[in-house]
């Protein structure tokens, strides 16, 4: 039987934290109430009856309420490569924003610095397993001027870091607060500092957004879906070949059966797609998982390896360590 490799482009270290470390980080930091018991805590985190999606965001904040000191950053990083590795993925590029991980006195910089580290003490110990560090901008109030600053900081670091653990950069947050364009100087910048970048766009409603995202030239667009609601914007993602990090159970939590996802669209018509996961314990997924629901799903195994090769084509490894995982990855799907 032919299996795919695994290779994750769009993972979230705060949305895939091991659930039960991060409920007894919250007892241990005072996050949650003393005598809260593990089952009230997965209520808190599977809570889905929010007043909007923009309220579901709120659930990252109470991860991030635990990632507030190196030695948790490390840990939690170094855990979650753990856990890639056992799952069998090759290649994985984990994305944080270092600018939500200074409430406990941490500088962006030393936020950033304890995630590298520890990715790469989990890379020493499982030499099967490469990681790369993905630092995200953030969307937030109804101005990217309301946290220009730490936006600019985060290009800045990314700058002095790249190649040493970090590979790019995102956007990420609630997409739909303000004018997507706002946010095109800080691109602007990586660009001419030759920084890579992806950018969400397209996750949350607005089609629109993934043709602003293209505006500012990144080399992946987080999630993209929603480029199916016109046919000028799927006609330019399929034209542009831009690589669509595509996140099923994610997307499919707030609003989606699995059949009426638009991934089976997309390939058909060509797009340039990668499977991933985007938050495994949120979504209660794994890379696995998404590729066995695309196979029940109908997707044929051979277009769910050129979905591999296309993730490792797209990511931000170098080209050296690309080339050693296209040919690892063509050994495991022979």
């Amino acid at each position: 039987m032919k299996q795919t490799a695994l290779v994750d482009l769009h993972l979230h270290l705060d949305g895939s934290l091991d659930l039960r470390w991060a409920y007894q980080r919250s007892k241990d930091l005072g996050v949650i109430e003393e005598d809260a018991t593990y089952e009230d805590y997965y209520k808190i985190v599977y809570e889905t009856k929010y007043k909007n999606r923009e309220d579901g965001f709120q659930k990252f904040a109470l991860m991030c309420d635990v990632l507030q000191s190196r030695e948790d950053l490390f840990s939690a990083t170094y855990d979650l490569v753990q856990r890639l590795n056992e799952q069998g993925l090759i290649y994985a590029e984990i994305r944080f924003a270092s600018q939500q991980h200074t409430l406990g006195g941490l500088s962006q910089k030393e936020a950033l610095e304890a995630v590298i580290a520890g990715a790469k003490r989990a890379m020493e110990e499982l030499p099967e397993i490469h990681v790369g560090i993905i630092d995200a901008l953030m969307h937030k109030g109804n101005s990217a001027s309301v946290n220009h600053e730490e936006n600019l900081l985060t290009v800045m670091n990314a700058k002095e870091f790249l190649g040493n653990g970090l590979v790019g950069i995102d956007l990420a947050g609630y997409e739909n607060n303000c004018d997507f364009r706002e946010y095109a100087p800080y691109f602007k910048k990586a660009e001419e500092l030759g920084i890579p970048y992806t950018i969400h766009a397209g996750e949350m409603g607005i089609g629109e957004h993934v043709l602003q995202a293209l505006e500012m030239h990144p080399q992946r667009i987080g999630h993209g879906i929603d480029c199916v609601q016109k046919e000028e914007i799927l006609s330019e993602v399929i034209k542009t070949q831009i690589p669509l990090e595509i996140c099923l159970t994610s997307n499919c939590r707030h609003k989606l059966p699995y059949m009426q996802h638009p991934i089976r669209e997309l390939l058909k018509k060509g797009a340039c797609v990668t499977v991933n996961t985007d938050n495994m314990t949120f979504s209660r997924t794994s890379l696995a998982n998404e590729h066995d629901q695309l196979r029940l799903m109908g997707v044929p195994e051979e277009v769910l390896q050129q979905c591999t090769r296309n993730a490792i084509l797209a990511s931000f490894a170098s080209e050296e360590l690309k080339k050693e995982l296209l040919d690892r990855a063509e050994r495991i799907m022979e």
